[in-house]
């Protein structure tokens, strides 16, 4: 398949990509630049959607005529397609071009501690199925990988996808994320280039980096943070993280590590965390705090829709029953969820004062309860930021919910292979 001339890095020859980008001789040099070429127009349209010649032209700073003989190149490999004539602003109307609905597919893949989910993306970035759930945790065993690998093969299989036409993977992993060693420092601290060795498994490309990260890429090129230059972005679900867009640009750190904002301590003497300190924001900030704060209060004796919901049983006890009671109108949980934005609302007041930022997007499993967060956030951000610098900040919830992982992962993986 003349796909894989683009794409391939995976099966035996994992040394295929270097080999094909090495310049050896002037017609190998010119061939390389023009699959870099066309790898950058399918990035282009995989990200806005169809586009016209001149549009590619201005955005890759190549000639129309270029462009042109790229783009007839690429509708004879059966990846692109001429769509029609699009809308003009005076003078002839514009050949818009599009990508071939099934010329590949692309994976995506959220790992946490709880569960995995696995999407599959058509080329034009289009979900071509429910996301399907499996039990596979995060955790220190690379064992984890080999279920994956086994799960991805039957969502393959149940949609009828042939694996050479798929890509890449992308993955979302919870942990410290070093990019340039491709290390997790959290769960496999001793595997350098765990993103190939994770490939050996999968027979396919992988990328995978920090979950609030890839969040935040996803907002950046799908979402509110959309031509953003200033944005911050909450990862809160089982932990806090924190992605940052910088000027336009994400900002990762020295190794990669930058946004661990649910480690930074709150409280005195507070809870211990998973990370060994006492006190931190996740503790007091999280759907894992909210679960724990509902089971003691009704160990404590409080009232509470919560026990018919999980019939007596504490240990059913979850975010989403939770929010499921507070959203029935529940005064106990609502008081947990208040307490909760409150706590957010204290560590949003230090991101503002230090970074200034235009924008703040709260996403992960706690966005679902918002009406319930919005204003014991605000409150706190009044009662404790500099006035003049909060008011150039917005707060807003993520509307990408669930899918922002998975398809973050797949356009993660994307935008890799088109800078390869």
């Amino acid at each position: 398949m003349f796909l894989k001339n683009y794409f391939r890095n995976f099966g035996e020859d994992y040394a295929f990509m270097e080999n094909l980008f090495k310049s050896s001789g002037q017609s190998q040099g010119v061939e390389q630049k023009k699959i870099s070429q066309k790898k950058l127009i399918i990035r282009t349209i995989y990200f806005n959607g169809p586009v016209s010649n001149a549009e590619l032209a201005r955005n890759l700073l190549l000639s129309t005529p270029k462009i042109n003989s790229l783009l007839q190149e690429m509708i004879a490999e059966g990846l692109v397609k001429e769509l029609g004539p699009g809308d003009s602003s005076g003078g002839r109307r514009p050949a818009i071009y599009g990508l071939v609905e099934d010329g590949f597919y692309v994976v995506g893949i959220t790992m946490n501690i709880k569960r995995s989910i696995i999407s599959i993306f058509n080329s034009n970035n289009r979900e071509i199925a429910p996301p399907q759930f499996f039990p596979v945790k995060m955790q220190p065993d690379f064992q984890i990988f080999h279920q994956l690998n086994v799960h991805l093969n039957e969502v393959l299989e149940q949609n009828h996808i042939p694996k050479d036409k798929v890509i890449a993977v992308g993955m979302e992993l919870p942990g410290l994320v070093n990019q340039t060693i491709g290390i997790n420092k959290t769960y496999f601290p001793d595997i350098e280039n765990l993103d190939q060795e994770i490939a050996k498994i999968f027979g396919l490309p992988v990328f995978f980096d920090n979950d609030a990260k890839i969040r935040t890429f996803a907002e950046q090129q799908f979402g509110l943070a959309k031509g953003r230059k200033q944005v911050l972005m909450l990862h809160i679900d089982w932990g806090v993280g924190l992605g940052l867009i910088l000027n336009g640009e994400l900002y990762s750190g020295k190794s990669g590590f930058s946004g661990e904002f649910g480690h930074i301590p709150m409280v005195e003497n507070g809870l211990l965390c998973q990370c060994g300190k006492k006190g931190c924001l996740e503790t007091i900030a999280s759907v894992m705090a909210i679960a724990r704060m509902a089971r003691e209060g009704l160990e404590a004796g409080n009232s509470s829709l919560l026990s018919n919901l999980v019939d007596n049983n504490l240990d059913k006890i979850d975010p989403n029953t939770v929010i499921q009671a507070a959203q029935d109108g529940d005064q106990f949980c609502i008081s947990i969820l208040t307490e909760v934005g409150y706590w957010l609302g204290r560590g949003i007041t230090h991101l503002i004062q230090i970074f200034n930022p235009e924008l703040i997007i709260i996403g992960g499993k706690v966005a679902e309860a918002g009406q319930f967060l919005t204003a014991p956030i605000h409150q706190a951000i009044f009662t404790y930021s500099n006035r003049d610098i909060s008011n150039d900040t917005e707060i807003m919830f993520s509307a990408m919910g669930t899918r922002a992982g998975t398809i973050g992962a797949a356009a993660f993986a994307v935008e890799k292979l088109a800078n390869s």
